[in-house]
């Protein structure tokens, strides 16, 4: 998937409304820490999930939309 195509602006805007309105408020909601701790752990957690979905989308692309 290349970084400026089509797929990948929807999948990353999709991607980044879902960490942003349901993953983050969710994390730092559990957590009782200082502004910036509660940024940290929750980048650490976001940032995998990217990962992890990015690899998982090429994957689901390539075996049933190629």
């Amino acid at each position: 998937m290349k970084l400026l195509s089509k797929e990948s602006f929807i999948f990353y805007s999709i991607l980044g409304a879902f960490a942003g309105f349901v993953v983050a408020p969710f994390i730092r909601s559990l957590l009782d820490l200082s502004f910036a701790l509660e940024i940290v752990i929750t980048s650490a957690i976001i940032l995998p999930m990217y990962y992890f979905a990015k690899k998982f989308f090429v994957k689901l692309k390539t075996k049933y939309f190629s």
